[in-house]
């Protein structure tokens, strides 16, 4: 019985609505490639899709959790390339143990995240207008440490390291790069983390709900802090992973994927509004957003086509995400009015 209650329940949710698209999409490409007598269904170019999954994931997984709370970052592209600019420094000039350099790149990175968080709650700036802000600060930091004295600005800085090169080549089993290993260890940490712990179940309630978790003794500011340190880590961590896949950290490196990781996650169910989605959702979005970009490549297509839907799949969701919110919001305010006491002592209950 409550196997078929679950299956019901899986039937008619967002995830499912996404499996069912990503099927479709793969049945068109594999009818399309068959017609121009390509073939779209194999095994490298199903390799091919998840590979190029990976340095998007990480900054999807971190704007997904911050966007749970109510807010977003701007900045998440401009803080991965100082993580991975410094990281790559620490390595090749001041010769630092791989993992001193990659831990304080990514502390970095999420000081930087709290740089964001505290003008956010601190000041009551918009999350849209303070990380776009510090974008533009961010980014004079990187080029500022990646600054040549003797031939100015360095437009590429290459990285020959035992450990980059573990970290961008290493296969397991022979087959599978360890960074699609690393990926998938942490959509699964973050998904249980939200879904199955006390701190998760706090992260939705701050961000469907802010007034609910203040009347029920939550700190949606604490909550706050965390996900935009957490979002400016894992950003780093696309950074560094960047590096070690394409030997190299410029000024440029993450540039195609700024707003990437918002729409997957944005698709993948997570509310504009916070308190809605999850992992699984995130992931399949990624998967459909790169799938329909390895067919466009297979079929020669313009590139520039690819950016063009992703325009298009962003405005739709936030459309309706924008209409969803409005909903929610007036429900809640309706009952927060009408029975604080029992809203509060709901809220407390799960939390």
């Amino acid at each position: 019985m409550g196997s078929e209650k679950g299956l019901r329940k899986f039937l008619k949710s967002k995830e499912f609505t996404l499996l069912v698209i990503l099927v479709v999409l793969v049945a068109v490409y594999t009818l399309l490639c068959s017609l121009a007598g390509k073939k779209f269904l194999t095994m490298d170019t199903l390799m091919a899709i998840i590979s190029s999954l990976v340095i998007t994931s990480f900054l999807a997984i971190g704007a997904a959790c911050l966007l749970l709370t109510g807010k977003m970052d701007l900045s998440i592209v401009s803080i991965g390339c100082v993580g991975g600019i410094f990281a790559v420094l620490a390595l090749k000039y001041w010769a630092w143990p791989w993992p001193v350099a990659v831990i304080a790149a990514l502390a970095i990175c999420g000081a930087l995240g709290l740089v964001n968080a505290f003008l956010v709650n601190e000041f009551n700036m918009q999350p849209f207008i303070a990380t776009m802000a510090t974008s533009s600060v961010f980014k004079g930091l990187q080029m500022w440490i990646s600054w040549d004295f003797k031939n100015n600005l360095a437009p590429n800085i290459a990285i020959d390291h035992p450990f980059t090169d573990w970290l961008g080549t290493y296969q397991l089993f022979g087959f599978i790069p360890i960074t699609i290993v690393l990926m998938a260890i942490l959509f699964v940490l973050y998904g249980v983390m939200l879904k199955k712990t006390k701190f998760g179940q706090t992260i939705y309630l701050v961000g469907g709900n802010p007034q609910a978790a203040r009347l029920s003794g939550l700190n949606p500011k604490r909550a706050s802090y965390i996900m935009f340190a957490n979002s400016g880590i894992m950003a780093g961590l696309s950074g560094v992973v960047y590096t070690a896949r394409t030997s190299q950290a410029n000024q440029l490196m993450l540039s195609a994927n700024m707003f990437t990781g918002l729409i997957a996650a944005m698709l993948g169910g997570i509310s504009f509004f916070g308190g809605n989605g999850g992992m699984v959702g995130v992931f399949i979005g990624l998967c459909i957003l790169n799938t329909f970009s390895t067919g466009m490549s297979i079929l020669n297509f313009d590139t520039y086509w690819s950016g063009l839907l992703q325009g298009i799949v962003l405005v739709v969701a936030l459309t309706l995400d924008l209409g969803r919110g409005k909903k929610m919001t007036k429900a809640v305010s309706k009952k927060v009015d009408s029975e604080p006491e029992k809203v509060a002592g709901k809220a407390g209950a799960g939390r």
